[in-house]
């Protein structure tokens, strides 16, 4: 997974790098294009200066040699032509285009004057024409100076269009390659993602006891071996649920056959066919008959639990008649409210509910059964239905004395009561709340305690479609 995260993020950073890199590159060129137009702006500025100062300074050495004919400044001269010769050489080499014809012009004019200078220089006139050619000259450094400007200005404005090449590369990058990034992270996150979303889902899977379907993660290697462990726990919790439900029903049918033996002995001690009986005996007999018909009723119950959870895998969800269902529970458990005078009161704001319906019944039905164990007599037992928006839900509600807030989550697990059933000396299996939360958990939904005062309301909630109500 490590792995796979350091090179997510390196791809997503691959397009990023690559608008750096151009970027650079764009950069540098036109750093070393700005670099080489000062240094050809510097030069051709220098040696344009020079350029003129040595035609100046050979103009009056020839002035002052054309008055005195002091051999020292015949040399003079000649130093002043080998620099003004020199400056343009520098010139030419500065490899200006703008500047060829004008430097080669100067340098043509150059070699006239030092021929002319070396023919006159023995001549006794003076060398006022040759003076006056030199001072020509100045308009040929003017030329170049003028012409390097020129092209320095070129440069400029290829420096200037270079920039706007840059920017615009830049931009069109930023464009093209930060949505790249973007479409990288996004695969990168949905590489990532999908494992997990994997994982996830066999987690709930597990958690509403839906076994069925295997968990398989091929990608990364850490995932891959945890989905195998996940996987583990499924076949082995596959292997639990079918112990328990074969535990439940070999030890239900193992308990009918003794109690099958009570019943026929206490109904031959119940006839007196084995004598007539005491007082005591019959009080005895009485006793006893009440404790199997109750152990009856207990195995019954197993029994039942075990066949609902093989119909909870088998049957599917569909759409049924929410008031025909609440009848039949109610008739079902008419004479046992008849016996403690409680009152049924029906608010039922929906004709139809989806869902499994025998299973529903059976939680309603067991939800019915606690609220009768616990409310007062002569009180009444609200039942809600409704069918809200995109929800089903089904209450019950008791008037009794109500779950305490540190029972209402452990009630609902199963074979575990809470402690006002066994102080009113009331006896179950403790499974019949544990099946209304298996009923409501396979129906993606929630069941909730909620205080009522007085008395508590169990509320189940699961979604449904949204046509078809």
């Amino acid at each position: 997974m490590a792995g796979l995260v350091a090179l997510g993020c390196l791809l997503a950073a691959t397009p990023l790098l690559l608008a750096l890199l151009l970027t650079d590159a764009q950069l540098g060129r036109l750093a070393r294009h700005s670099e080489q137009l000062i240094r050809e702006g510097q030069a051709v500025v220098h040696l344009g200066s020079q350029l003129r100062d040595n035609i100046n300074d050979l103009e009056r050495a020839v002035r002052q040699y054309s008055v005195l004919r002091d051999p020292a400044l015949a040399e003079t001269v000649k130093t002043r032509l080998s620099q003004t010769e020199s400056t343009l050489q520098s010139i030419e080499d500065q490899q200006l285009t703008l500047l060829g014809g004008h430097v080669l012009t100067a340098q043509r004019e150059l070699v006239q004057i030092a021929k002319q200078w070396t023919e006159n220089q023995q001549q006794p006139e003076p060398l006022d024409r040759l003076a006056r050619r030199i001072d020509d000259m100045n308009g040929e450094a003017d030329a170049i100076l003028s012409s390097g400007r020129s092209a320095i200005d070129a440069q400029v404005d290829s420096l200037r269009q270079t920039g706007a090449i840059a920017r615009r590369v830049m931009l069109l990058s930023s464009i093209a390659l930060i949505p790249l990034a973007a479409l990288l992270a996004f695969a990168f996150s949905a590489t990532v993602m999908r494992p997990l979303k994997q994982l996830r889902s066999g987690i709930v899977d597990l958690g509403h006891a839906r076994y069925g379907q295997a968990i398989r993660i091929r990608f990364p290697y850490e995932m891959s071996r945890l989905g195998e462990q996940l996987d583990w726990l499924r076949q082995r919790l596959v292997q639990l649920e079918a112990d328990k439900d074969r535990f439940l029903r070999h030890v239900s049918h193992e308990l009918k056959t003794p109690l099958a033996s009570l019943h026929e002995g206490i109904a031959l001690l119940g006839d007196e066919s084995l004598g007539p009986l005491t007082p005591h005996q019959q009080e005895v007999a009485g006793i006893l008959r009440e404790s199997t018909a109750e152990l009856d009723g207990l195995i019954h119950n197993l029994l039942g639990y075990a066949q609902w959870r093989n119909e909870r895998k088998q049957s599917a969800m569909d759409w049924f008649d929410a008031p025909e269902m609440v009848r039949e529970v109610l008739g079902k458990h008419q004479w046992s409210m008849n016996q403690r005078h409680l009152r049924a009161e029906l608010r039922l704001h929906c004709e139809r509910l989806f869902g499994h319906r025998s299973q529903l019944r059976l939680a309603l039905e067991n939800l019915l059964t606690n609220a009768i164990k616990h409310a007062p007599d002569g009180t009444s037992i609200e039942i809600d239905v409704a069918a809200n928006e995109g929800c089903c839900e089904l209450s019950v509600r008791d008037r009794g004395r109500g779950v305490a807030a540190h029972e209402r989550r452990l009630i609902f697990e199963p074979f575990v009561r809470g402690t006002e059933p066994e102080e009113l000396g009331a006896r179950g299996t403790g499974i019949g709340l544990s099946i209304v939360q298996e009923t409501i958990l396979s129906h993606n939904g929630t069941v909730e305690v909620e205080d009522a005062g007085p008395g508590a309301r169990f509320k189940m909630a699961w979604p449904r479609p949204l046509d078809g109500a």
